[in-house]
């Protein structure tokens, strides 16, 4: 920080003055100065006071209600952006501050608001409250008591922190479910207001999904023969037969008018009938298939939608032989809404038509349905953008349903022939022809295009091939007429023509995997030029936006091209360079990431001339960049690992510089961006333990090694204190690590791993369905096995068993 310790005083003190304030507009800002402040402070460990003094002003007897409610908004802009580990220590006095501020008894209006959503972005930080009962009970009666509150806005928060309660503390809420939380989602899904209704639908769709984990995670408990951690309380199937009913009735209250993206209750419903249908599995059929058979031919064109969405929603969960003889006596019907009167219903059969072509395809594939699908389906690609879209998708999904059948369970083979081959070309024809309809940036109907033409391609058989080698040079030719014109373009044109480079760069990746060695030799130059040219309209500052794509594109060549790509690596560096500096767009600055890596996979010491330009530019992403999106510091920490592995022994130099960088980095902050850090700091430890060691560590390497080891045993204690958070990866990096070092330094690092904790974390990784994660914690545990003496080997036989 720049600024001084004092004149930093000076502005904090003023700004808490200014809460004092009795305009609440203003207060409202100044709210928002504060946090902003605070989050830079409280990171940094600076300005503890903060939490207690606005907590403290809430609950003052002398406090005026502007400046509660300004406090309370203060807590909870801070609160969601905080990180645990910055705020916890305050845990308790912002709950009660939070709890003082909702309370019903609380006769301003806007106190109350402020409160339930400081509640809302806080609800995480509550977990040891929430392990004791009755400061549960306390909370719990609060926030119900908010869902009944009059005014919409109070109701909707409530409801809100309701759904995120039953999301981080599903494990405390039997006791509330049947007497609080069951009437209140049910009396929100009756509501004349949508809002309201939408949050008692994502009521039950939180629900849902903590249920399928908890499936999810019984199952691997039952194969590894133990107890689960966690308990299913069933909740969903105990209340089926009140909440499908609910759904079902929501489902006819679609909009007259296309709503487009927005979210309304008939989307929300469907949504969750989906999950439902997941988590219940065959017990949802009989609570929807009347609704189905009753309404899949009504007058009214809502009913026929809502049945028609409803026998989609239920497609995947239950078991395939229950579903097959209702889907045999349902989809010519829904065929037949194909031609509907209503938009809306052929907009909903093409969706269900693609569900079954996914999920049921048995029952499209007998020759006659199959032939009268296609047709179709063909038909409706010149209807509305919301209908050709969905039928696009299930063009795509019928092209995989068709390769599948064809490969007859051999999935390494591509197939002679397949069911659409005669009318492959003509289909392709006209995916590209809506996909450059004048309003194919609707419905995403663009999108859909182009990705079922990727479909075609991929997945098509030896009898089409001559159509992809004609679809490759299209894509080609329709990439360099775009760029001829480039110079004459408006604004709204270059938008809209880089909308179509992006999708048409997406085509040409899928084609090129799809070419023969020979005839991607006859493209590969034409190509790479087009990308290099989007490249080179990124430096001119005329970018069509379709860089990451670019890069991607390069990568895919360089794959499938291995040493005949290798010369144009040089020209294509200060392009790679560049993006690499594109510090906010996080899609250009992975894409030159992942060229990098693949560049030093695969070209090794011959690229060791380049090398100092990437590791510079790689370290300056690690080690300045701030980055919102969590996605840069990741990619380009794993990248190091990457050049570090490719370069092996001659990545010494760089060796001590990378672990001062890492280090840094290396401090716990918001829990997932901090999984994300670690799992990406272990694996690049790995790549560079790994490129050093060669054909064996030299004491050079080692002492270089050993100056870290502390600092990398610490970063694996903080995945053995969290291991049932991390992923396998994490877990597979540390392992590794662990032989690493017991093979390196024998005894000697016996004192840091012989833990109980690394043990357990070994053992669980031991028992992972992942190969590699189980691998490598099985050899984690033989190398650390010997370094004990034989005589010593029984404090810990049964955790090496």
């Amino acid at each position: 920080m720049k600024v001084s310790v004092p004149a930093r005083t000076y502005v904090k003190q003023n700004i808490l003055e200014a809460l004092q304030t009795d305009d609440a507009l203003l207060g409202r800002s100044v709210a928002q100065c504060v946090a902003n402040i605070a989050l830079t402070e409280v990171a940094r460990g600076e300005w503890a006071e903060i939490i207690p003094q606005l907590t403290a002003n809430v609950g003052s007897l002398e406090s005026g209600s502007v400046l509660k409610q300004s406090c309370l908004e203060a807590i909870g802009y801070i609160c969601e952006e905080a990180s645990i580990q910055a705020v916890g220590q305050f845990s308790n006095a912002i709950l009660t501050a939070i709890v003082c501020g909702m309370r019903k008894e609380e006769p301003s209006l806007d106190i109350r608001l402020a409160a339930t959503s400081a509640l809302h972005n806080s609800i995480d930080f509550f977990k040891g409250n929430f392990e004791k009962e009755d400061e549960r009970n306390y909370i719990m009666t609060v926030v119900c008591e908010a869902t009944q509150a009059p005014d919409s806005r109070l109701k909707i928060m409530a409801l809100q922190c309701v759904v995120k309660i039953i999301q981080y503390y599903y494990d405390f809420m039997q006791p509330y479910m049947q007497k609080a939380l069951f009437p209140i989602s049910y009396q929100a899904m009756s509501s004349d207001t949508a809002e309201v209704v939408l949050q008692g639908v994502e009521f039950w769709s939180t629900v849902c999904e903590a249920e399928i984990n908890l499936s999810y995670e019984e199952a691997e408990a039952r194969d590894e023969d133990r107890i689960p951690t966690h308990k299913s309380f069933k909740f969903v199937l105990e209340h089926l037969a009140y909440v499908a009913p609910s759904l079902l009735q929501l489902l006819t209250r679609q909009p007259d008018q296309d709503e487009g993206d927005d979210w309304v209750p008939s989307k929300a419903a469907s949504v969750c009938l989906m999950l439902i249908a997941q988590c219940v599995q065959d017990e949802v059929v009989p609570h929807v298939v009347p609704f189905v058979g009753t309404n899949i031919q009504n007058t009214d064109w809502h009913y026929r939608d809502a049945a028609c969405v409803a026998f989609g929603s239920i497609l995947e969960g239950p078991e395939p032989s229950r579903l097959k003889g209702m889907v045999d006596q349902a989809y010519d019907i829904i065929l037949a809404m194909m031609a509907d009167p209503s938009v809306a219903v052929r907009d909903s059969a093409a969706w269900v038509v693609q569900r079954i072509c996914q999920l049921v395809r048995e029952a499209v594939m007998t020759p006659e349905r199959f032939k009268n699908t296609v047709l179709i389906l063909r038909q409706n690609l010149a209807g509305a953008p919301r209908v050709a879209a969905n039928v696009s998708w299930a063009l795509g999904t019928l092209a995989q349903a068709s390769y599948e059948v064809a490969q007859q369970n051999n999935h390494n083979v591509i197939p002679e022939t397949y069911a659409l081959s005669p009318v492959f070309a003509e289909i392709v024809e006209q995916l590209f022809a809506t996909a450059f309809r004048p309003e194919s940036a609707q419905n995403n109907l663009r999108t859909a295009a182009f990705g079922a033409v990727g479909d075609f391609i991929s997945q098509s058989p030896n009898d089409c091939y001559l159509a992809v080698q004609k679809n490759t040079v299209q894509v080609l030719g329709q990439l360099q007429s775009i760029l001829e014109k480039e110079p004459t373009l408006s604004s709204h044109e270059r938008h809209q023509y880089g909308d179509y480079c992006q999708h048409l760069l997406g085509v040409l990746q899928t084609a090129l995997k799809r070419l023969t060695h020979s005839d991607l030799a006859h493209v590969a130059q034409n190509s790479i030029h087009v990308c290099y040219q989007l490249l080179e309209l990124h430096r001119l500052q005329r970018s069509f936006q379709a860089e990451p794509e670019a890069l991607l594109c390069l990568q895919v060549l360089l794959e499938l091209m291995a040493d005949d790509f290798f010369k144009y690596v040089e020209g294509l560096n200060p392009h790679i360079h560049l993006a690499l500096t594109c510090y906010s767009e996080h899609s250009i600055v992975n894409g030159a990431l992942s060229l990098v890596g693949e560049i030093c996979r695969n070209y090794e010491t011959r690229v060791i001339a380049f090398v100092p330009d990437y590791i510079d530019r790689v370290v300056r992403l690690i080690s300045q960049v701030n980055d919102p999106s969590g996605l840069v510091k990741p990619k380009a920490i794993q990248t190091l690992g990457d050049i570090a592995i490719s370069l092996g022994t001659q990545y010494y130099n760089y060796a001590v510089m990378s672990f001062e960088c890492l280090r840094s980095i290396a401090v716990p902050q918001d829990h997932d961006v901090w999984l994300d850090i670690l799992d990406a700091i272990l694996d690049a430890c790995v790549g560079i333990i790994n490129g050093l060691k060669g054909d064996g560590f030299t004491e050079t390497t080692k002492s270089v090694i050993r100056a870290y080891v502390h600092f990398i045993i610490g970063l694996i204690a903080h995945v053995a204190n969290d291991a049932s958070s991390v992923p396998d990866g994490t877990i597979s990096s540390s392992a590794a690590i662990i032989g690493e070092f017991c093979q390196m330094f024998k005894s000697d690092i016996a004192t840091l791993v012989e833990r109980d904790d690394f043990y357990a974390f070994l053992n669980k990784g031991k028992r992972s369905t992942n190969a590699k994660t189980k691998g490598f914690c099985n050899w984690a545990l033989k190398e650390m096995k010997k370094l004990k003496p034989a005589s010593s080997l029984g404090r810990n036989a049964a955790a090496t068993r």
